[in-house]
């Protein structure tokens, strides 16, 4: 796709429309008019006449062809970055209409860090026994999702009750306590990880503990430090429900102060009405009691 000939004289003076933007940037994210008009449910010669519009609307070519793909001009770099985040915030819209019409028979999506979504993983079985017949959805990630606008339905956070609470329903359903494991009482070697222990408080106690040690790698997915440890790479940062359940590992410090957290089960106050939401809620909360003298490591 060749620069299209605008004349910049002659360009429109409305506003561009947001059905062409939208165009535009599925044209940038699947990297051609083809892709774009198939994630579009659109021709190839639809998409490529509404960029002609809105290139006539801006009065700038946004496109150029490249060897294997299309190009963005300098100005269509500069009016993506300027349109990205309207079609962010176009899905939060979406996702927010959608958290307040739920369809009864949509999967609950529970998001928790890696760590905790991997001892829900092993007891998935009978939590979809106490949930049944809902589904769960799991979202491993670090990253706080946001409950209000329908990211997710029930967030298990850790350390501190969740910021502005006033719209959550919040529950302290249990602790996690964590420990370095290692598969000798004394490892020369230490698995770090990747946050600055300024700004980390597991960070800054790996790093104190890694003084006079190699730091062997840095990790931050929890799954991968565990196989790491596992094959003898050096101490890792892990929950005590893990290590200590694995044969293979000796806890090397016991857990202590901020190495036991505390967990949260959050979520929207118009979700908690929501039978679906509550089952589920209601069997993760009875798991984490269940399971409470392994999770604090004793």
């Amino acid at each position: 796709m060749a620069p299209s000939p605008v004349d910049p004289s002659r360009h429109s003076q409305a506003e561009p429309s947001w059905d062409d933007l939208k165009i535009f940037l599925a044209v940038v994210v699947h990297g051609s008019l083809n892709g774009a008009g198939k994630a579009l449910g659109q021709s190839q010669p639809t998409v490529a006449r509404r960029i002609r519009v809105l290139e006539e609307t801006l009065g700038v070519p946004l496109f150029q062809r490249g060897p294997n793909n299309l190009e963005l001009t300098e100005a269509g770099q500069a009016i993506f970055d300027t349109a990205s985040p309207m079609g962010e915030a176009a899905g939060v819209v979406s996702r927010t209409a959608a958290a307040y019409r739920p369809d009864p028979d949509a999967p609950v999506r529970v998001t928790a860090t890696s760590s905790v979504a991997m001892f829900l993983s092993l007891h998935s079985a009978e939590l979809h026994k106490a949930a049944e017949p809902v589904e769960i959805a799991y979202i491993p990630t670090r990253r706080k999702l946001d409950l209000a606008s329908g990211e997710a339905d029930i967030g298990l956070r850790m350390r501190t009750l969740p910021e502005g609470t006033d719209d959550l329903v919040v529950r302290k359903v249990g602790q996690i306590a964590f420990a370095l494991y290692a598969t000798t009482e004394n490892p020369d070697a230490v698995i770090a990880p990747p946050e600055d222990p300024t700004l980390s408080r597991q960070a800054a106690y790996v790093a104190e503990f890694a003084q006079g040690r190699t730091i062997a790698a840095r990790i931050g997915d929890m799954p991968i430090r565990y196989q790491a440890a596992k094959a003898g790479l050096g101490a890792a940062f892990l929950p005590c429900w893990l290590g200590d359940s694995d044969p293979d590992l000796v806890q090397v410090v016991k857990p202590e102060g901020d190495l036991i957290e505390d967990v949260f089960l959050v979520m929207h106050r118009r979700s908690r009405n929501r039978p679906n939401v509550a089952r589920v809620a209601n069997a993760l909360a009875a798991l984490f009691k269940r399971s409470q003298k392994a999770l604090v490591g004793n």
